[in-house]
């Protein structure tokens, strides 16, 4: 009664090898996500110290030409009179800043107390890069002008400024 049974093979789950390649898919991929995880912190790094450098920078300028050019706050002295600081232009065509340039002291005198002047100033702070993406740092820049409030001056305080530029007794 025992009739010769015919066994068929039994077949092998391939389980172990997708088990394997998961693995080796992970060590494979985990370099990759460390790189791509360590940019975004960076560039979320750099673009939070951007707008930190253009808060203060803006705040600087803002402040100081609210003073009608005249007190800096503490802590802002990159913030400068006129786009020239020598000259102390202002934000005005070419032609009269060169001719201000002409008359030197007396034309800042002069037509600084017609056209005014503006106050800019130009901020910059380091982001350091990550050794995995090759070291070194990176500049966050922050650049701002604004004209300065006007103090109310009558002609005969402008004459009196530019007497006292061109002869020098005045205090």
């Amino acid at each position: 009664m025992n009739a010769p049974t015919t066994r068929q093979p039994r077949r092998r789950r391939r389980h172990h090898a997708s088990r394997g390649a998961a693995y080796a898919e992970t060590v494979v991929m985990l370099p990759f996500f460390v790189a791509v995880f360590s940019c975004m912190m960076f560039v979320h790094k750099a673009w939070s110290t951007k707008l930190y450098t253009m808060q203060q920078n803006r705040h600087c300028v803002v402040s100081y030409a609210f003073e009608a050019c005249q007190r800096p706050l503490p802590g802002c002295s990159q913030v400068r009179v006129g786009a020239d600081t020598a000259a102390g232009a202002g934000e005005r065509p070419g032609a009269l800043n060169s001719l201000q340039s002409m008359l030197g002291g007396a034309g800042s005198a002069l037509l600084g107390g017609f056209f005014g002047q503006t106050a800019s100033g130009r901020l910059t702070r380091p982001v350091n890069r990550p050794t995995l993406l090759g070291g070194g740092s990176l500049n966050a820049l922050a650049g701002n002008s604004m004209a300065c409030n006007t103090v109310r001056s009558s002609p005969a305080d402008v004459a009196r400024q530019l007497f006292c530029t061109v002869i020098p007794v005045c205090r």
